[in-house]
């Protein structure tokens, strides 16, 4: 069977050497994909095909994207890292198991990796179907954003039994797809007054986000919310 491999994306990053790095590890352990949101240096960086070494194909192909909605609008399954805790309403992945089961029933996956200096924000995890934690044996958990993808790229590429998409799994909705209508109904219930107090509405929002993520939806059943949401617009008002 042939293996199905994740795009890495890498958020807003600080450091060329650190993408240069990153895309070195990727062709270690044959990855390929490396999309990259508003890297803080100039782009492109002859400090990152410096540091990438035999990987600066990957560098000289990765995409850049002003927004990580751009990024993931074509994916079906984004897993995010983060080992920091967070009070959001997310399913947490620990094991390597799980993680190479999780990508690899998904055509288009992607693995979001957050910049040095704060990793992702809750804004960038609402987007994410679950989130990865490494595991580490010391008190700082913190990981060097190369090292964390190599970590992640040696157990994908040592998994021997990789999945084929299943059919109804390639029928799931891509993220693009999905925030438009997200987009509409957090837009309308915000119009109704919906998100009261205004303090809590970040988080209300964030457990909107969580609640579709988690539901794997198909094309039809999207198009059945999109009916659904439009015949009870019509309704006149009592």
């Amino acid at each position: 069977m042939n293996k199905i491999y994740p795009i890495i994306i890498l958020v807003r990053p600080q450091l060329s050497e650190n993408i240069g790095m990153t895309a070195r590890v990727m062709d270690n352990f044959g990855l390929s994909k490396l999309f990259i949101v508003k890297p803080r240096e100039e782009w492109p960086s002859k400090i990152a095909e410096n540091s990438a070494k035999h990987g600066k194909n990957i560098i000289k192909n990765a995409k850049i994207f002003d927004n990580l909605e751009d990024a993931v609008s074509k994916c079906n399954m984004i897993i995010a890292t983060t080992n920091r805790k967070r009070f959001l309403s997310k399913k947490i992945i620990t094991s390597f198991f799980d993680l190479k089961k999780t990508i690899t029933n998904f055509q288009n996956s992607a693995i979001l990796f957050g910049p040095e200096n704060s990793g992702l924000s809750n804004k960038d995890l609402r987007l994410a179907n679950y989130i990865f934690t490494i595991n580490t044996a010391s008190s700082s958990k913190s990981l060097n954003l190369s090292h964390a993808v190599s970590v992640i790229a040696y157990e994908l590429f040592q998994s021997e039994k990789i999945n084929v998409f299943s059919k109804k799994n390639n029928q799931i909705v891509a993220k693009l797809e999905l925030s438009n209508y997200l987009n509409t109904l957090i837009n309308d219930l915000d119009s109704n007054g919906f998100f009261k107090p205004l303090e809590k509405k970040e988080s209300m929002i964030d457990n909107i986000y969580s609640i579709y993520n988690k539901m794997y939806l198909t094309k039809k059943e999207l198009r059945m919310l999109w009916g659904i949401y439009k015949k009870l617009k019509k309704q006149p008002k009592s």
